[in-house]
């Protein structure tokens, strides 16, 4: 994973951290998982490009959601809905890991 996708991913892990702490018991985090991986992809073109250039899976791989922005299946559109697939993938992981942790701290102090 190169710097530029590692930071991103674990800028949105911390914004996914900070909103389990400041929502407990809400146990239904998809659509605060979805909005925060959709901030993290790039809108610039290089930035897209250059993301593309580490992760060649991005370019050639076909998104589950279909071309990401207008829809239309450019090369830009299909990497950036590659990347928001890779880092909602990613989030949904680090919340299941983590989850359980946070489940019983909340179980310590009802007790």
């Amino acid at each position: 994973m190169n710097n530029d996708l590692y930071n991103t991913l674990e800028g949105l892990k911390e914004d996914l951290q900070d909103w389990i702490n400041d929502n407990p018991g809400d146990n239904d985090p998809g659509d605060t998982i979805f909005e925060i991986a959709d901030s993290g992809v790039p809108v610039y073109t290089g930035d897209l490009l250059q993301f593309a250039l580490d992760h060649l899976d991005f370019a050639t791989a076909e998104p589950d959601l279909g071309p990401a922005f207008d829809g239309s299946p450019t090369p830009t559109n299909i990497i950036a809905a590659n990347i928001f697939e890779y880092l909602e993938a990613e989030l949904w992981e680090y919340y299941n890991d983590h989850k359980d942790d946070y489940l019983d701290d909340e179980e310590e102090t009802e007790d």
